[in-house]
């Protein structure tokens, strides 16, 4: 009797292994990917204090603004047009400077810091009659000035678009006028840059 109880053991531990190699094995889980690390970026040079002088491409239109001492804002800006026409009126030569009540804030970014500065400056204003309609009163005429623009990561460098358009002529019986709120039609545009002072 014992003569048969080894080899059937034997063919049951076969079978059994045979049998292990049939059932797959459980999945391996792999653990998510971790996502890609993304570089780190210089830190932005706030730009360089001083008056910035653009450069318009233009000669009928040229500016400068000023950064104040600490970086953070542009306190006044200067504007020079030149033979310019925009909205059926011509100057031979216009300045305007402007100190402003509240700085325009320069705004710190990842690759530069940004500005915008918008402005509806008065090129004309004379007592006149209306041609239409024969009323007497304050002709003014309003220049809407757009200056976008952005210093690079040094501090050194700075660039960005300008526009000027008419806001068309205001008749009123005051010298004292507010800026008509539409923007009017763009009368010349282009791209600017400036290094630092």
């Amino acid at each position: 009797m014992q003569k048969f109880i080894i080899p059937l053991l034997t063919v049951v531990m076969v079978v059994s292994i045979i049998l292990a190699g049939c059932i797959p094995a459980p999945p391996v889980e792999t653990p998510p990917e971790a996502p890609p690390e993304e570089p780190e970026l210089p830190p932005t040079a706030l730009p360089k204090p001083g008056v910035w002088t653009a450069s318009t491409g233009a000669s009928e239109f040229t500016f400068t603004v000023t950064v104040n001492p600490d970086s953070t804002g542009i306190p006044n800006y200067r504007y020079e047009f030149e033979e310019f026409g925009c909205g059926g009126y011509h100057v031979g030569k216009l300045t305007g400077s402007f100190a402003l009540g509240e700085l325009i804030p320069i705004n710190p970014l990842p690759g530069g810091a940004e500005f915008s500065l918008v402005d509806d400056s008065e090129v004309y204003s004379a007592e006149g009659e209306d041609p239409l309609t024969g009323i007497r009163g304050w002709i003014h005429i309003y220049w809407h000035i757009v200056i976008e623009g952005k210093f690079d990561e040094t501090g050194t460098q700075a660039s960005g678009t300008w526009a000027i358009s008419s806001t068309g002529k205001e008749h009123t019986f005051s010298p004292i006028s507010s800026p008509p709120s539409s923007e009017g039609t763009v009368c010349q545009e282009g791209t600017w840059e400036a290094s630092a002072p």
